[in-house]
């Protein structure tokens, strides 16, 4: 079994070195939008279960902030952190991903945990809209979002789009085995976004 690990992770350090951009380390910051509406919501406007004019596409509804990426090899750490609710509400999200660069795209797939602080009520959350809690003491029980994503890597530039799709697994029920079914199953309440960043290294 350790064998097939290790082979696994050759096989993936491998075209990681060759085809990467900008190598085996790099660290982006830079600024992401959020936006409130789900891929349900823009589903039923292509399909004219809704009419784009009933989509309130004001400010209030997406949530701006910073990104941090951090990746090595085929591995990165992500850290958002966003205003939302005419800044009432901060919210943000830590994902580990795996990232494949192959010449100037990166395609990312991993696992996020989720937080909110409301500035007005001092009221945290942690999880998601399937599973959250309100203290840290209960994070175990806190559902995880499986995150996909696809950037363009325009020398040292980043232009990113993602999609947080909502599962039901928590550390305290296991279901790792449902993690991704889960989440395809939730993919209508998916919500997607876009960063833009510098890259550091």
């Amino acid at each position: 079994m350790k064998k097939i690990i290790i082979a696994l992770l050759i096989a993936m350090i491998i075209p990681s070195a060759i085809f990467a951009s900008r190598g085996l380390l790099d660290v982006t910051v830079g600024a992401v939008a959020s936006s409130s509406y789900t891929i349900g919501d823009i589903v039923d406007v292509a399909n004219g279960t809704n009419s784009f004019e009933s989509l309130d596409l004001g400010v209030d509804k997406f949530a701006f902030g910073a990104d941090v990426e951090a990746k090595v090899a085929f591995l990165a750490v992500d850290a958002k952190i966003m205003a939302t609710d005419n800044f009432k509400t901060l919210y943000g999200s830590v994902s580990a991903d795996l990232a494949l660069d192959i010449l100037f795209v990166r395609a990312k797939a991993g696992v996020s945990y989720n937080y909110a602080y409301n500035l007005e009520t001092k009221a945290m959350a942690y999880g998601n809209s399937v599973s959250s809690v309100t203290t840290f003491e209960d994070y175990k029980k806190a559902a995880f979002d499986v995150n996909v994503g696809v950037d363009v890597l325009l020398g040292n530039l980043t232009i990113g789009a993602f999609a947080s799709l909502p599962s039901a697994t928590t550390i305290e029920n296991q279901k790792w085995g449902e993690l991704f079914s889960s989440a395809t199953e939730n993919w209508k309440d998916a919500k997607v976004g876009m960063t833009v960043g510098i890259a550091l290294l």
